[in-house]
């Protein structure tokens, strides 16, 4: 099946610095993926029936009322979550949910004064579990040698044995950003739980890539507390950001946020908080659209079968790895051949900026990739120590802290990797060209001395506004 058609933006056209027109090849899916156009549309057509929700009286409320609970349904089914968790909509991705439970676990069990992470977590799932405990105890991805090793179950138990039980929860990635590693969370969360410690799952890199479930009947235990996903990381660009969690445990969780909507009663000296879990965690009004277009996709993901997605995937990652494997030029991260992970792969081109080639794939090839480090600095740090340390010219040092990331969607097809790579041998084969046509601003960053895209030649907004008023006002 040909899924490029389902989505937004994989005819897109732009200028190359030749002069031409050439179709955009989208490889930073890892970042955000392009729009599913059917969510878009059905959301955009249950516009007609838009109402806030927390009231039945109108028909239009009511059926947004209902829509919510559709969509959080969905999820749940998605998910292989039982009537044991809730599902809540905070932010526009893991961030808020990632904040939230940060805050209101160390509330709640104050004396588990420390957290476990992993040292390959995207800083969203790092840095909010810093501020809100004393001690954070981190699960290296490398071992004494430098050598990549992943999730380590051995030393995960033995650094949870030695806390002496004031672990309050263990937060690690679904799929690693860099890596693409798909971690071993009912292994972990079964540790977790046998020393009292909950489990936080960071599902933004795998929600879209392969099927979760996070309940294990067969052995409790390994079950999830929590798991947090990205909707614009699931083709749904404008969708909150999701907490899926035990119901019992969030329930006995203080609110963060307060306003309309979270209470039951509300006096000038007293207010009492509501007890539906869904409301108590709704302060305000919800971003009702997104959660129904999030709805819409994660349905539609349902009958595409994510076992079908994920081998897709293997696929081509699998074809895309063994192609750059043969170039001597490319550097490949981490230095390992991971067998179960997601579409993304980074690599860095010897002696050459990681900066400097993603702006030539955009330039002069239309690839879009992302470059630099991902929002994982302590992660790709460790990949690129051997590196670094033969940097001779140490001012250029910091052109070379970071990686070039190619990252894969549903709508990837094996012509653009074939035509990715080729570009490749082309920049290899043709550096000292490309070089010439950039300059080195303030010795961090590149810019292309003749060429650059202006956002009016593609998307003139203010002239698209001006349109519609001037085309409503002389009707």
């Amino acid at each position: 099946m040909n899924y490029k058609e389902l989505f937004i933006g994989t005819d897109l056209y732009i200028n190359t610095s030749d002069q031409k027109k050439t179709e955009r090849i989208y490889l930073d899916s890892a970042a955000s993926n392009l729009a599913l156009r059917s969510s878009q549309e059905i959301s955009q057509e249950y516009l007609n029936y838009y109402a806030n929700a927390h009231t039945k009286v109108h028909a239009a409320a009511k059926f947004t009322t209902e829509l919510i609970v559709w969509a959080e349904n969905t999820i749940k089914n998605f998910l292989g979550a039982d009537d044991t968790y809730s599902v809540v909509f905070l932010g526009n991705g893991v961030t808020f949910p990632l904040n939230r439970l940060a805050l209101g676990l160390s509330k709640l069990r104050p004396e588990k004064d420390t957290v476990m992470i992993s040292s390959m977590e995207h800083h969203s799932n790092d840095l909010p579990h810093r501020v809100n405990h004393e001690k954070v105890m981190y699960i290296s991805g490398f071992d004494e040698k430098g050598d990549y090793i992943g999730f380590d179950l051995a030393e995960i138990e033995q650094q949870l044995e030695s806390s002496n039980g004031k672990v309050n929860y263990v937060a690690i990635t679904g799929a690693s950003n860099v890596s693409g590693e798909i971690s071993p969370y009912h292994e972990i969360a079964k540790l977790a739980h046998q020393y009292d410690a909950y489990i936080i799952v960071d599902g933004a890199q795998l929600v879209a890539h392969a099927s979760v479930s996070l309940v294990n009947k067969e052995d409790p235990l390994s079950s999830v507390d929590f798991f947090v996903f990205s909707g614009h990381k699931i083709y749904t660009p404008g969708s909150p950001g999701v907490l899926i969690g035990k119901k019992e445990i969030l329930a006995q969780m203080e609110p963060i946020f307060y306003g309309g909507g979270m209470v039951s009663s509300v006096t000038l000296k007293d207010f009492t908080v509501a007890e539906h879990l869904s409301d108590k965690e709704h302060a305000g009004t919800l971003n009702i659209p997104g959660i129904i277009s999030l709805g819409c996709t994660i349905n539609f993901m349902q009958h595409v079968e994510m076992e079908k997605v994920y081998a897709k995937e293997q696929h081509l990652i699998n074809y895309l790895y063994a192609e750059l494997s043969q170039i001597p030029e490319v550097i490949l991260y981490p230095n390992a051949n991971i067998t179960n992970k997601v579409g993304v792969i980074c690599l860095n081109l010897q002696n050459i900026p990681h900066e400097l080639t993603s702006l030539i794939l955009n330039d002069y090839f239309g690839i879009a990739v992302r470059n630099e480090c991902f929002c994982s600095h302590p992660f790709v740090k460790d990949c690129l120590v051997e590196e670094l340390w033969d940097i001779e010219d140490e001012s250029a040092v910091n052109l070379y802290r970071g990686m070039v990331r190619v990252s894969l969607g549903l709508y990837t097809t094996e012509k653009d990797l074939e035509f990715f790579v080729q570009s490749i041998k082309k920049i290899i084969g043709n550096i000292d060209f490309y070089r010439m046509q950039y300059e080195l601003i303030d010795k961090t960053n590149y810019k292309h001395k003749d060429f650059d895209n202006d956002l009016k030649d593609y998307f003139d907004i203010e002239k698209k506004i001006k349109n519609y008023y001037e085309k409503s006002y002389s009707s």
